[in-house]
């Protein structure tokens, strides 16, 4: 079930949602932050997104993340949509030289 309120469509995160190992361009932002930070996601849900990041965010850190939706999940591949979220997991490498990545839920998003 989603509600739509000012433009923006809340999700009802009930179950967990089928994964896909998408690579696409990701740009992300804690909320509050002016400039964003282009990254590579791993995978993509309905729910949440899997994504390298510069630097690991601490876990219930609200960020917007603003990508294309792939077609592997609803999307046409051809609009970009803003989505709002919560940190919920940060995987730290094993190698120290490689990125960490972030783990967001997607509670609501609106497309451009």
């Amino acid at each position: 079930m989603t509600m739509e309120r000012r433009g923006i469509v809340d999700l009802d995160l009930g179950d967990r949602a089928s994964r896909y190992p998408v690579t696409i361009t990701v740009r992300y932002r804690p909320i509050g932050e002016i400039g964003w930070v282009e990254s590579k996601s791993i995978n993509i849900s309905s729910s949440g997104i899997l994504f390298e990041a510069d630097e690991p965010l601490e876990v219930d850190t609200p960020v917007e993340l603003s990508f294309d939706l792939p077609s592997e999940i609803g999307g046409t591949g051809n609009g970009e949509i803003t989505c709002r979220g919560m940190v919920v997991r940060t995987i730290m490498p094993p190698v120290s030289d490689e990125a960490p990545a972030l783990a967001a839920s997607i509670t609501g998003y609106r497309s451009s």
